[in-house]
């Protein structure tokens, strides 16, 4: 005989709704957390890498702000280095060891970049700043004997420069082609080096024409006075400026990165500039000029009071972006960088440098101050 269980009877209709509505409202939570997780996470991995690559960006240009006018010994205040170079990218370095320009429309940038930088070749970001550091390598090469032949002085004579192991701080790659500082305590000249033959210890350089406007120095280096100081190093021109990649995120904006281009300008093809550190929207620099005992002027790199003999310090301004669109809400926030406002654009796209897209990417702003060593007022 079979007994049937009366309360075998499944569940109701009501109670199958309810079962799925509390379903519904678990898995929604469980997807609402990890949305979140997701989101928070991504915006953690972000903020990480711009930290990092904010600060390789700004140490990278910091160094070199340092090192600007740098030229041995010599004070460059006191006695900037002679340009004998036919092709150099300065005809004034003491007005050229740090400059900025501001991109305006059509690529022109003002005041303008140094010689033989062709601004047509790098298409900056209009309305970013670009700078440009003009120093001696501090790797330098002692001179060996005094420039001449055989022991005798002559200023048009070649130079030899010892290369010993550990006598410098990175092993000798001067190449013909490439420009050069030799220097003692009293005099500096900027030359390109015309040929080179290197040996075991030393290297021998030649400066001729037409390669430079004379084959001659301006003095004689390596008497036996001015031998222990008398050094060579490579000379440095580093134009700093912000453009884009050429690549997009899944949502069509644009890539942009802090690009680096220095000597030989004018040979893209071998020497194209380098693309330093990606997710820079904007740069903006200042000058702090010494225009009173106690007090700096900041400003912009077009301002007609510019004076390289008061400039002290510089400030860089740099605004890091996501690459993807991160965020919740479009980014409203205004920004400082160098003591310029970045706002957002009210129309959710950038139109200018001066304001940044509102968009759903995460941004930071970084900003630092740095120290000219080699470059103050005169009569400090």
């Amino acid at each position: 005989m079979t007994i049937k269980n009366k309360h075998n009877t499944g569940f109701s209709l009501v109670e199958l709704l309810l079962a799925t509505v509390i379903s519904l409202v678990l898995i929604s939570g469980i997807i609402t957390v990890f949305v979140g997780n997701k989101r928070s996470s991504e915006l953690n991995s972000a903020m990480a890498n711009i930290q990092e690559n904010a600060r390789f960006a700004m140490d990278r240009m910091a160094n070199d702000i340092r090192m600007s006018g740098f030229q041995g010994c010599i004070d460059i205040n006191r006695s900037p280095a002679t340009v004998l170079s036919a092709s150099s990218p300065t005809s004034n370095y003491y007005e050229s060891a740090a400059r900025g320009s501001v991109i305006g429309q059509g690529n022109v940038w003002t005041p303008a970049p140094p010689l033989g930088f062709t601004a047509a070749n790098h298409q900056a970001l209009e309305g970013t700043h670009a700078l440009s550091l003009q120093f001696g390598d501090a790797s330098t090469f002692p001179l060996a004997q005094v420039v001449g032949t055989a022991g005798i002085a002559n200023r048009s004579g070649p130079i030899t420069v010892d290369i010993s192991p550990g006598v410098s701080s990175r092993p000798f790659d001067l190449k013909a082609g490439d420009h050069a500082i030799i220097s003692n305590c009293s005099f500096a000249d900027i030359f390109k080096v015309s040929g080179v033959a290197t040996g075991a210890t030393t290297a021998v350089l030649l400066h001729g024409a037409p390669a430079n406007t004379s084959g001659s120095l301006s003095t004689e280096y390596g008497s036996a006075a001015s031998l222990p100081v008398s050094k060579v190093t490579r000379f440095t021109s580093n134009v700093y400026y912000v453009g884009k990649t050429g690549l997009k995120n899944d949502n069509g904006d644009d890539i942009t990165a802090l690009y680096q281009q220095s000597l030989p300008y004018g040979d893209l093809t071998n020497n194209p500039p380098t693309e330093l550190v990606r997710g820079i929207e904007n740069l903006r620099i200042s000058f702090g000029l010494r225009t009173q005992p106690d007090s700096l002027t900041y400003m912009l790199p077009d301002d007609a009071r510019f004076d390289a003999a008061l400039v002290e310090t510089i400030r860089i301004g740099l605004l890091m972006v996501s690459y993807d669109r991160i965020t919740d809400k479009n980014d409203a926030r205004t920004y400082l960088l160098a003591g310029q406002e970045i706002t957002p654009a009210s129309n959710g796209a950038s139109t200018s440098a001066s304001v940044h897209a509102a968009d759903k990417r995460f941004r930071l702003a970084f900003n630092t101050t740095v120290k000219v060593r080699n470059r103050r007022s005169t009569d400090s």
